[in-house]
């Protein structure tokens, strides 16, 4: 009845509405003559139809909660409560209650001050406002969620604060790489003089496997060869060279390599053996080969690969540890180095000669005595000998055929044997600090003597100070590589002016091979404040290069009369243990502090 009755005033509205706008030309006050005599009608057709209906009670919608009432902002029932005079007289009369301006009544009703009414005010139906009751509802509920999971939250931690803590599980190496790392070298009791350990006790040397033929054959004039294993493994040594490398394709030493080669694997083959001449040998079916296992090596799977891995950690966990007065120390190369084909360094004249298999025979073991020997892996052999010797640090001994050179299985450089002969060797720098300057004011004097031998000597301590060479020694280039040191040097390593810039120019261009056939290649300005500065006397050495060099040939040695023996010998007059290493160190130290005392500063 009520939803009928509203239906019907939204229509007599609407018709109000229509006929204000249609008579919009005539004048203001007609106008609202004809709209304010229509609304007492209005309002007492709703009266007498609300005061019959049988179902009115006394919560009617006038009397519904206050914020449903401002809610519902677009009721006809609420508009024409009232003449729009009376309306605006009463709010002109009444005090407003609150911000809104809600007006307070005798009853319970509760009236909403309407603003005064104009003409645009009824061109368009307003929109309803939208309910903000729910936005309060909302945080009320985020902020119960957020006190809940706080709750849930401590609630965890109390219960892992209940759980007994667990060590997290290492691995195998991780937890000796920790062992060893708990013991503090430097604390501990020294040893007798001249004693490197107490007791000592490791488990010897890993012998590579032994070879497993492939049957690849080699070609000879054209035709296949078939070979022995062991003269199989010799061919398969050369083609595993890189035929465009270094050593193949290095034109220099190609013929080196080639020739020392053949000359071995002629012995291996014997007398009478097809193959004869190296020209006519074709090496490029095992090559293939070679690569293609490469191929396959590189595509194995994951599981294959963690297999490796576990034999390689399994080799190194029996071979890669020994004990040293009670703790424990990992060894540096417990792997015996594979036979094959010598490279070297540089032009070495022994490259491309054959390595031969080192056998457990030729092994001598060091260890304490009342040790346990280890078990020779390889069957049918026996170790060579076994020594007990403290003085030494080294922990297996054997010759290598190429140089007959002693080579040595040692601890690692995180070693404690490692940490005290980098702590010998730096407090030796430490020491040459405090003389640095006498040294130097002697050599300087010896720059300018009459002496031939002094003024050699001088200018060789020179060079080993600034320029940071080593002393070097006689070699024999048909053995060894050619490498040089300072007492070595030739006039052919030393360019004057490389530029050619013409009188006044003090350059010197040094080349020539080092340590390791390593190529050093500088040109030193001595008359630059670098060499000059603070009567670092440049020039003065630049003139006695110029009177050492004068009328010799390229092949003649710089200092023809000094040896390493005399240098070495006046180093240790200098200063107890000085050496030309002594020098090297204490002038990288001493670069590397300063370079940290500037960066300080910034």
């Amino acid at each position: 009845m009520a939803r009928s009755d509203t239906t019907s005033r939204r229509k007599r509205s609407s018709t109000t509405s229509m006929s204000y706008a249609e008579n919009d030309d005539d004048s203001d006050e007609e106008a609202e003559f004809e709209f304010e005599e229509e609304i007492p009608k209005k309002r007492a057709k709703r009266s007498s139809t609300s005061s019959s209906s049988p179902r009115a009670n006394p919560k009617t919608k006038m009397e519904t909660s206050e914020d449903e009432f401002v809610g519902d902002q677009d009721s006809d029932d609420d508009d024409f409560e009232e003449p729009l005079s009376a309306l605006k007289n009463k709010k002109d009369k009444s005090p407003s209650n609150g911000r809104n301006g809600r007006v307070k009544s005798s009853g319970t009703k509760k009236v909403k001050e309407e603003p005064p009414v104009s003409d645009d005010d009824f061109e368009e139906a307003p929109k309803p406002k939208k309910k903000r009751s729910a936005a309060p509802a909302k945080k009320k509920e985020t902020k119960t969620k957020a006190k809940s999971k706080a709750k849930a939250g401590a609630k965890h931690v109390k219960e892992e604060a209940k759980k007994p803590k667990t060590i997290k599980s290492l691995e195998k190496g991780d937890r000796l790489s920790a062992a060893m790392q708990a013991f503090l070298w430097w604390e501990a009791p020294p040893l007798q003089d001249g004693c490197q350990w107490t007791t000592m006790e490791h488990a010897g040397v890993a012998f590579p496997d032994e070879y497993d033929p492939h049957g690849v054959k080699m070609l000879y004039d054209g035709k296949p060869v078939t070979l022995k294993p062991c003269e199989e493994e010799v061919a398969t040594f050369f083609a595993a060279v890189d035929p465009d490398g270094m050593h193949l394709g290095n034109k220099k030493t190609a013929p080196i390599f080639i020739k020392n080669f053949f000359n071995d694997f002629k012995a291996v083959l014997g007398r009478g053996h097809v193959i004869k001449d190296f020209k006519k040998c074709d090496f490029g079916p095992i090559r293939d080969h070679l690569n293609e296992q490469k191929m396959v090596k590189k595509a194995i799977t994951d599981e294959e690969r963690k297999q490796n891995k576990t034999l390689r950690q399994r080799t190194m966990f029996k071979y890669g540890f020994a004990l040293v007065d009670g703790h424990l120390e990992k060894v540096g190369n417990y792997n015996m180095e594979p036979p094959g084909t010598f490279r070297g360094r540089g032009e070495h004249p022994k490259m491309g000669k054959l390595k031969q298999r080192v056998n457990p025979e030729q092994v001598k073991l060091n260890m304490s005595d009342g040790a346990r020997v280890p078990f020779c892996p390889v069957p049918g052999h026996a170790w060579g000998e076994v020594s007990h010797d403290p003085k030494v640090q080294w922990l297996a001994n054997w010759k290598e055929n190429i140089n007959n050179q002693d080579k040595y299985m040692q601890l690692a450089a995180q070693s404690s044997f490692k940490g005290k002969s980098d702590r010998s060797k730096y407090s030796k720098a430490a020491r040459l600090c405090g003389n640095i300057d006498a040294i130097r004011s002697s050599y300087k004097k010896k720059l300018k003597s009459k002496n031939v031998d002094e003024r050699q000597l001088g200018t060789a301590m020179w060079v080993i100070d600034r320029l940071a060479l080593r002393v070097g020694g006689e070699k024999d280039t048909d053995e060894e590589a050619d490498t040089v040191g300072c007492c070595s040097l030739r006039v052919e390593h030393l360019h004057f002016d490389p530029n050619n810039e013409g009188d006044g120019n003090l350059e010197i261009e040094l080349e020539f091979l080092g340590k390791d056939s390593m190529l050093f290649k500088q040109t030193i300005d001595f008359g630059s404040e670098l060499y000059t500065g603070n009567n670092g006397m440049g020039e003065q050495v630049f003139a006695n290069f110029k009177r050492f060099c004068a009328k010799k040939t390229p092949t003649q040695e710089v200092f023809d009369t000094l040896t390493p023996t005399i240098l070495n010998q006046h180093l240790k007059e200098v200063m107890e243990g000085l050496t030309a290493k002594v020098f090297r160190t204490y002038n990288a130290s001493k670069t590397l502090q300063d370079e940290l005392r500037k960066l300080s500063k910034r």
